[in-house]
Order: structure tokens, then C-alpha cells, then sequence
């Protein structure tokens, strides 16, 4: 692509950077000049024009607008590019805008000339709604940096989904220390703004249990809701919650199955709890949250509540997108927007996550072998990084803990969900088991691949993810060289609890024997590419060859 100012005499077939009103003739900026749009031109003393000349290889701006809508868009989206160098992107049902801030800012910096703006996630919506709109300054651009941006968004889910809004069971704990008319003033105050501030999100109230302000009492009535099958338990209690170990989230820790404190930094309301067990959702309410701005409360709350999995990693919004007043489309345009791909449980294709193991110190190298520099410029890590991102696995997510910092560097431009684990001098079973518990339950099984495999590629991963049958509940996958079987390996969602890599001896003990039954063994002919690096003259020979 050349962009430069051209002389008006010399500009046929160059499209436009800029737009121009001429003579009640509109001519949008991408407009390609002819002959007689020459003419017009120099009739009003225009002589020069700014522009550029498509080369070989680019493509114009429409074109490449469709490419990315088609990648970001996901359930219940469909998009329209318009001859402006915009994408308007709307919801196809009434449902519930899914996104998140952190993946949306970095979408915003993979490319200069690439914009996208959105509602804020989690809001209500209707269908024919407006969630985002996408723009392409420039008129061409070059293939080869379009395919760059679809393949660092290929590492991960849709970035842009509507969910389906559905009626959630909801009970309510509340937590008495006196039982007297001002604690029943309180929590009326605050049931009244959580029901007028959910007044949209099909909360279904149908319980209230009591029970006395003792962890014993709470977690009681914590338990029978959960075990009556409610969705959506939220907890008010009679007293504001001092710390994590204080009354309130000490119940809750003793129910549920994982809890996340201390992300609503809010002066005077920041005691919110959040935890899940089995299905159900539970929610400790700030004590003062009647009297407080709870914008971010409640949009802590409506994530809890519609996530189909959640960390407190999905809570670090650090620096929020720009966002966009919520808009409607003209029914009768609706049929012109192009509706996006949606994966279906019916399937016959098996859904597998990656889950990159990058976490360890990797001591026996002498250094931290991962994030030494291959020939290429790229760490070492990165490269299975790349090849889970190229696979068809989806989503990937990237486990990190040593030098954690280095890598965020790398991973930045990258659209994978990147995991922090701080347990990582424990051995890698706790990275395996943080990225098992991030999987989305869509997922039929997750693939564990060890980061120090710089030689392997999707060609492999996709082998690996091929062998899986979606038909049977309990299986392994897993790659070996003449019998000798070597990671990476996959694991039917049924036996995340049993899940491991395979240990450097496999061939010398039958590690596999418990699930002999159901082990799916790939060869592969090219044992390189199952190499993993262990000491420092694998690093050196991998430096001279990659």
C-alpha cells in the first residue's frame, strides 16, 4: 500500500484517505477516483488529494472489515460493514452483552488503524441493539497485517457474544444479630435497590431463610439453599464484614467450592463476597450497599451471576474501554446484517481447550528455560503458545508464575486467556489444576501442553484433537513416538480431577495403566517434535537451529 498526496492529474485508482462534498456528489473516504471524478475535482480547483495506490497483496477496506467482524462476532451477533469504513455489530436477540474490558483494550492495540468501541459488558439488551461498532481508518491495508490480527484473536472464544438471559432461582440469607426493627429496616433497604437494580434480569426471589449472625447459622442456611437448588443466594448480613476471616465469608468458605473477596475497592462498601458451589451463585451483599453508588457492584454481580465460570482474574479491570451509548437498528435493516457463527453442543466435533504450562522455573536448565531467546526473537515458551493458538483447540489458556512479568510481555499482543499462578514453586499439578478450573463447561476436554516443547505444532495438536471422540465420557489422548508415549495429552472433561502430564519416564512405568481402557494413542513419525527441553545444551542446540 502507498499512502501519499497525489497530483489531482495523476490520481486515477487511488482510493480516497479523506471524504469531499462536490457539487451534491458525495464521495466517501475509500471511494476509488475515475476519469470522471477527475474532472469533477478540478472543476472546483482541487489539485491535489491525499491517498493511496493498492500494491499487491492489499486489500480494501471493506474486505478487511468483514475479516475481523466475522472474528470477533460470536453467539447472537451479526454485523453489517458499511461503505464508510465502519461496522456496525448488533445483538440477534434480547439477551445479555458478553465481553470483557481486558480482551477489548488489548483488541484496541493489535493494530493502529483498527478501532473498536462497545457498550459496557454485562448490560441488558435488546435484539436489533448496537453492542459495538468497528472502524478501518485507512482505505487499504496490506493482507499480511490483517492475518496477523486474525491469528493473535485466534487464541480464545469470540471476544463479542449475547447470551439468552434465563430465570435464575434466588433465595435470601439474612444474617440477625438482634432481630429488631432497625435490622429489618436494613435489609429491606437493601433487598429493595437489588430488586429495582436487577428489575431486568429475570431473578426469580422465591425463599427467605434466617439465621443467627455465627458462621455455623449461616453456613447452615447457605447449605439448604444451595441443596434446594437455588441459583442466585444472596446474603445480608446485620453487620458490615471486617476482613476475609471475619463471620460472613468464613461460612461462606465453608460451602462453597471456590470464593473471591476484595475486588470492589469501594470506600465503605468494599465487603462483597462472591463464590459458587455446584451451580449456584452466592453473593454476599455489602453492608452498606443500600446506601452506596453500586454501578460496580452490581456489574460484579450480573458477571457472577451469567459467567458460566469465574476468578477473581475476571475482576481486574484496570483500564476500561471506551464505551458507546446503547443504539438501535431499523427492523427492516435487520435481515441485511450478516449473523454470526455459533458452535452448538450438537456438534459432531469435539470442543478441546489448550491449557500452555509456563509457570515452572525450569532449575534443571540452569535458568529459566522458557523465556530464552530462540533464534527467531522469540522465547521459547511462545512457541507453544503459538502452535496452541494456530491448533483448533479453543479457548487456550496460558499458565504463568516464573518470571511472570517477562512473559505478560510476549503475551500481550496475544488474545489467550493468561492465568497467574502464585502456588507455582508447588509443582505443576497446581498450574494444571488452576487452568482446569477455568475451563468452560462447553468444553468436551482440555489439552495440556508443557511450554518447554518449542518443536511442537498445530499439525500435531490437531492430530492429538482429531483422535478425541466426543461420543465417549471418559478418554485420554496422547501423542507417542515408536510406543513411547510423551505429552501433550488430552483429558475428557470427566477426568479433570485425575488430570496430569506425562512424566519424563513413562516408557519405564505403566503411569497410563488405571485408564488403559479408554487411551487413545497418536503416533508420531518425527520425534523432534515431541522433544522437551530439560538442560542447557538443549537451549543452545535449539538456539542454533530454530
Amino acid at each position: 500500500m502507498k499512502n501519499a498526496e497525489f497530483d489531482i492529474n495523476a490520481a486515477e485508482g487511488v482510493y480516497l484517505n479523506t471524504s469531499y462534498q462536490l457539487d451534491g456528489k458525495f464521495y466517501p473516504a475509500g471511494h476509488v477516483l475515475n476519469k470522471e471524478d477527475i474532472i469533477i475535482f478540478k472543476m472546483f480547483d482541487i489539485t491535489r488529494v491525499s491517498g493511496s495506490i493498492m500494491e499487491e497483496n492489499d486489500i480494501p477496506q471493506i474486505t478487511a472489515l468483514g475479516m475481523v467482524a466475522a472474528k470477533i462476532c460470536g453467539h447472537n451477533t451479526a454485523f453489517k460493514v458499511e461503505d464508510n469504513g465502519s461496522c456496525h455489530i448488533i445483538a440477534t436477540i434480547d439477551g445479555l452483552f458478553i465481553s470483557s474490558e481486558p480482551r477489548i483494550s488489548k483488541f484496541n492495540r493489535l493494530h493502529p488503524c483498527i478501532v473498536l468501541n462497545t457498550i459496557a459488558p454485562y448490560q441488558s439488551i435488546k435484539k436489533g441493539d448496537v453492542i459495538a461498532t468497528l472502524e478501518l481508518t485507512t482505505p487499504l491495508i496490506p493482507q499480511s497485517e490483517i492475518d496477523e490480527v486474525l491469528f493473535n484473536l485466534s487464541g480464545n472464544v469470540s471476544l463479542l457474544q449475547v447470551q439468552e438471559l434465563k430465570s435464575l432461582r434466588t433465595a435470601f440469607i439474612y444474617a440477625k444479630i438482634q432481630d429488631n426493627n432497625a435490622e429489618n429496616e436494613h435489609f429491606q433497604a437493601v433487598v429493595t435497590k437489588l430488586v429495582s437494580s436487577m428489575s431486568s434480569y429475570q431473578l426469580n426471589f422465591m425463599q427467605e431463610y434466617s439465621a443467627f449472625y455465627t458462621q455455623n447459622y449461616i453456613a447452615d442456611s447457605l447449605q439448604n439453599a444451595v441443596d434446594a437448588g437455588f441459583e442466585a443466594i444472596f446474603i445480608v448480613g446485620a453487620a458490615r464484614t471486617a476482613n476475609p476471616q471475619d463471620v460472613i465469608p468464613t461460612a461462606i468458605s465453608s460451602v462453597a467450592d471456590d470464593i473471591i473477596e476484595g475486588i470492589c475497592p469501594i470506600y465503605g462498601a468494599s465487603d462483597l463476597f462472591m463464590a459458587s458451589k455446584r451451580q449456584a451463585r452466592i453473593i454476599a451483599l455489602p453492608y452498606n450497599y443500600a446506601q452506596t453508588n453500586t454501578d460496580i457492584i452490581d456489574r460484579c454481580i450480573k458477571q457472577v451471576l451469567y459467567s458460566d465460570k469465574f476468578s477473581a482474574a475476571d475482576f481486574s479491570w484496570i483500564m476500561p474501554p471506551f464505551y458507546q451509548q446503547a443504539s438501535s437498528v431499523d427492523t427492516k435493516e435487520l435481515s441485511s446484517f450478516v449473523t454470526a457463527k455459533n458452535t452448538s453442543s450438537k456438534s459432531k466435533k469435539a470442543s478441546i481447550a489448550a491449557i500452555v504450562l509456563a509457570a515452572g522455573v525450569g532449575s534443571r536448565a540452569g535458568r529459566n528455560k522458557l523465556i530464552s531467546e530462540m533464534s527467531d526473537g522469540e522465547p521459547l515458551f511462545m512457541h507453544a503458545v503459538k502452535a496452541a493458538i494456530a491448533s483448533d483447540a479453543s479457548p487456550v489458556f496460558v499458565i504463568t508464575g516464573h518470571n511472570a512479568d517477562i512473559m505478560n510481555e510476549f503475551l500481550d499482543k496475544v488474545d489467550v486467556n493468561i492465568i497467574h499462578n502464585s502456588s507455582y514453586r508447588a509443582g505443576v499439578k497446581t498450574s494444571i489444576d488452576i487452568g482446569l478450573k477455568s475451563v468452560p463447561n462447553f468444553c468436551d476436554g482440555a489439552m495440556l501442553i508443557p511450554a518447554d516443547m518449542p518443536n511442537i505444532t498445530a499439525t500435531e495438536l490437531n492430530k492429538l484433537i482429531s483422535s478425541f471422540r466426543k461420543d465417549k465420557d471418559k478418554q485420554i489422548c496422547v501423542l507417542s513416538h515408536k510406543g513411547i508415549k510423551s505429552n501433550p495429552i488430552i483429558w475428557s472433561q470427566s477426568l479433570y480431577s485425575k488430570a496430569d502430564v506425562v512424566p519424563e519416564n513413562a516408557h519405564l512405568r505403566p503411569v497410563f495403566m488405571e485408564h488403559a481402557d479408554y487411551t487413545n494413542v497418536t503416533e508420531i513419525k518425527d520425534p523432534l517434535k515431541l522433544l522437551d527441553v530439560n538442560y542447557p545444551s538443549d537451549i543452545e542446540n535449539l538456539q542454533k537451529s530454530k
